[in-house]
């Protein structure tokens, strides 16, 4: 009898758990980046040479704030831009297809790190500020 009632709170307990974790997984608020105020404003040259500089540092001041950065546009694939050879930007909601090769552009969204076989710096869930 003690042991039905060990198992059965037992059960209750996981299920009460299941259902907090549940509810905080799928029905938290999420980030909306492009109402944000930017944290860091510096130059898409700036931003990747203090990434080739010093990685792990500028991991620790970049990674997952809200950068706003201006560069002139090297590459375009798909719905990124390349800035200055050194900075991915994917944007959010803006179709890259409008864009030109040598434009500059201003642009804020979230740094999500550094690649090193590309050397490029990641920013997501980016906004066009200026064209």
């Amino acid at each position: 009898m003690n042991k039905k009632k060990i198992l059965i709170s037992g059960l209750i307990i996981a299920s009460i758990v299941t259902l907090l974790v549940y509810n905080y997984v799928f029905n938290s608020k999420h980030r909306n980046i492009a109402e944000e105020k930017a944290t860091v404003v510096l130059t898409a040259g700036e931003l990747h040479s203090d990434f080739t500089a010093n990685e792990s540092l500028a991991t620790t001041n970049y990674l997952d704030k809200v950068i706003k950065t201006t560069g002139k546009i090297t590459a375009i694939e798909g719905n990124d831009v390349v800035l200055n050879d050194g900075v991915q930007v994917s944007f959010s909601a803006v179709n890259a297809a409008g864009y030109k090769e040598g434009t500059a552009v201003t642009i804020k969204g979230r740094c999500v790190g550094y690649d090193e076989l590309l050397e490029l710096v990641k920013i997501d869930q980016a906004t066009l500020i200026n064209k």
